[in-house]
């Protein structure tokens, strides 16, 4: 009786052991997969935080915002809404401080959008989301 009851302990430990080295790694990998998530939004919303732009000029073909916050923007990454209307990329020409093969838009610099045709209501958002609304 005295073996049986230690071979079964055994193999029960045995057991345990072999479910938790199963279990750990999976476990370990879904809770730094969450926390690298947690960190990559709080640094978006923190982005978003510093972003502030806003428009200094509106003309019936050209649009020209500042960036007054403390976030680099990428020019090629913003969005451009006219009377509700997505525009591409493609519809309009961007330069920032009157150089039009420059993409990044730092802070304290402008941004001048061409080629618009005549609108009512511009809408720029920024790739963090932050946007500025002007009306023609």
């Amino acid at each position: 009786m005295g073996f049986s009851v230690s071979a079964s302990t055994a193999i029960i430990f045995a057991g345990v052991f072999l479910a938790i080295g199963v279990l750990y790694p999976a476990v370990s990998n879904g809770y730094e997969r969450v926390t690298d998530a947690e960190i990559d939004r709080d640094d978006a919303h923190l982005d978003m935080r510093n972003t502030d732009i806003n428009i200094t000029s509106v003309s019936s073909s050209a649009i020209t915002v500042r960036n007054e916050g403390s976030t680099s923007l990428d020019a090629d990454e913003i969005d451009l809404v006219v009377d509700g209307e997505y525009r591409p990329r493609d519809d309009y020409t961007t330069s920032v401080d009157s150089d039009p093969d420059t993409g990044l838009w730092l802070p304290g610099e402008s941004l001048t959008i061409d080629g618009l045709s005549a609108s009512n209501r511009i809408k720029l958002v920024t790739d963090h989301g932050v946007s500025v609304t002007g009306v023609v």
